[in-house]
Parts: structure tokens; sequence; C-alpha cells
């Protein structure tokens, strides 16, 4: 917590240099003032957010901290292109027209992670199998949708236009549908919007770590009204040729293994393993399963996030086949505690699984 605390005082340190040097102030009050006002402000929003850990006003800080190291990310860009102008091209920028580049660029960075944040794209991947498969069966999987305060109705009517003009037989939700509770979700009529969700051979949803919060049941009951079958270590057979495979998240301690769960299918026939995190990739290469779905880790959100995680993830974002076994670990199509995605970008993926026999 105080490793935390002391990194936000560093961020206000910046904060002041940043705006020092945009500002130029020329009298010492107003150096003073500015001073004292950004470290009011940026403690201010600090206490709010700890008020409320993790919560709601938590991620309220968030937002501001990001906004601040976005800040960070244009003065290095500025600083760069000084540099460049000095030591290559021999001249001295004019400091009226860095700081124009600064705030443009800054303004672009904030616009270009609200974008990628609100503006889903589609990707696509084909598996073979070389179990049998009469014909090829298209897979819709949506992830992290975090339905909440800032991501909700609109982005719902969105992800269901997107799916339906991809025509998949099945869709598949791999956890994190709400972000902790149903309040918002009941508050705004969600459901009326997620229940025009749907597919040829059904949509299915597993639970996720935010999901377990407290709102488990409420969720699973909210999902399953709205005509969504949350399968919670459960499976079954889509279209009399493919087993779906779905288990709880690693939060829930009663959570079968997935040697366990699959004592429940035919593995003669192709399977499909669908659950939130992608951090069972080892416990999964060694069975018989065709094709593994996931999400959780957002493909690290925010740069520089996007490439350290890939220290602390067997898989943090693609595709990776092993074994036999093809991994997919989507970035997910919602937000989480923030409305910004920089150096990833809200998504859906479209699978088509078939058979090298067919």
């Amino acid at each position: 917590m105080w490793l935390f605390i002391g990194f936000t005082q560093l961020l206000s340190i910046m904060t002041c240099l940043l705006l020092w040097w945009f500002i130029k102030p020329k009298r010492q009050s107003v150096n003073m003032i500015l001073v004292l006002s950004v470290f009011i402000v940026n403690n201010g929003f600090l206490l709010y957010g700890l008020s409320d850990f993790w919560g709601e006003r938590f991620n309220v800080y968030l937002v501001s901290g990001i906004l601040q190291g976005f800040m960070f990310y244009a003065g290095v860009i500025v600083a760069v292109l000084a540099l460049i102008f000095y030591k290559v091209l021999k001249r001295q920028p004019s400091p009226k027209l860095l700081r124009v580049f600064a705030l443009t660029t800054y303004a672009f960075i904030v616009s270009l992670a609200v974008f990628n944040a609100y503006s889903p794209v589609v990707h696509r991947l084909t598996v073979t199998t070389d179990k049998p498969l009469n014909k090829p069966m298209s897979i819709a999987l949506v992830s992290d949708t975090h339905w909440g305060r800032w991501f909700g109705n609109h982005q719902i009517d969105k992800l269901v236009d997107l799916v339906d003009a991809q025509h998949p037989d099945v869709v598949v939700i791999a956890g994190d549908i709400m972000h902790d509770t149903t309040i918002a979700y009941d508050n705004t009529n969600m459901h009326e919007h997620l229940s025009k969700l749907k597919a040829p051979l059904g949509v299915y949803a597993t639970l996720g770590n935010h999901d377990y919060r407290g709102y488990d049941e409420e969720i699973a009951q909210a999902v399953e009204a709205a005509g969504i079958k949350a399968l919670d270590n459960e499976s079954v057979l889509l279209n009399d040729s493919v087993w779906l495979v779905g288990r709880s998240d690693d939060v829930d301690q009663t959570r079968l293994s997935a040697d366990e769960l699959l004592t429940q299918v035919d593995t003669d026939k192709p399977v499909v393993f669908l659950e939130h995190r992608p951090s069972m990739m080892e416990e999964i290469k060694a069975l018989p399963v065709d094709l593994h779905l996931s999400g959780h880790t957002h493909g690290g959100q925010i740069f520089p996030l996007t490439i350290l995680m890939n220290w602390f993830s067997p898989l943090n974002y693609g595709t990776k086949k092993i074994e036999n076994t093809q991994f997919l670990v989507t970035s997910g199509y919602g937000i989480g505690s923030v409305p910004f995605r920089l150096g990833t970008r809200s998504e859906i993926w479209m699978i088509t699984l078939q058979s090298a026999k067919s």
C-alpha cells in the first residue's frame, strides 16, 4: 500500500514538472500555487479512491492517474522530437510549437485510448481438429464485458449487432460478465438489451473473478434470465457433434479439475473448453481438449502492461498451439475499471472449428 501511495506522489511530481514546462509561470507565487494545486487535487482523488479500495471510487482515482500517465507519454514524445530537431537538424525547436504539439499529442493519446475501448473489432481464427466433424462450426468468443456504469446498453447493442453480422452457430462468454455487481445492470434495464444476444445453438457463459465478488448468484440468475446458459462446471453437446465444457473461475474453491470435467464428455468428439483465465494451460495441454478459450488478462489493456504482463502469464493475449490444444486468450470486449485501452482494442473473436477428416 505504501509503495502505491509513494508512486502516486511521484506521479504528482511528474505532473507538476510537465505543467510547469507547459505554463512557464514567471512568478514564484504562481509556481507555489501550481504545485499545491496538483498535490491537493491528486491526493484528493487518492483519498477518495482509497475510501473504497478496488471499488467504484477507486476506479475514479485510476482514471485520474492514467490521465496523468498519458501526460508522461506525451512529454516523452515531445522530448524525443525536440532532441531530433537539436541533434539531427541542428535547429532549436520553437517553444510555442512544442507546446502546441504537446497538447495535440496528449489529446490524441487520450482520444485513441477511448476509441480503442469503445470501438470493437472482429478477429478470426480457424482451428482444425483430427476428430470427426460433419461440418465446420462457427463460434463467437466474447469475454470481459464488465457490464456496469461506464459500459452498458449502447455497448450491448453494438455487441448484438456485431455478433448478428457474423452469423455464428454458437456464442460463448468467458467470464467477467458484469463489473462486480448487478446494480447498474438492473438500474438501467440491461436485461432487455442482453436478451437479444442469440445464436442457433445457444449462448453460453462462465463466471469470472469479478462475477465472484458477492453477486455470483445474482449474476448467474440475470444471465439465465437473459437466455444465456451459465456453465458452472458443466458440459453441453452442441449439435450432437462438439462438446462445450465450462469451468468456473479460479476463485471458486469448489470447482472441478479439467480432468474431472472431461469425464462428463466423449473425448472422441471435438472438445471446446471455456473458462475465464488462461492460468491452467499446463493442465489443459495434456488433455484431449481441441480448443481452449479464455480472457481475463485484457491483453494488458494499457501500455506498458501490454508488454509487462507477458512476463507473468503463459499467454497474455492471442493464440498459441501447444501439443494438440489450440489456446486463444482474448483481450476482451469490455473495459473493466477504466474507460481506456492503449495498445489493445475491444474485440470479439470468430472461430471456425473444422475437421481434417471432412
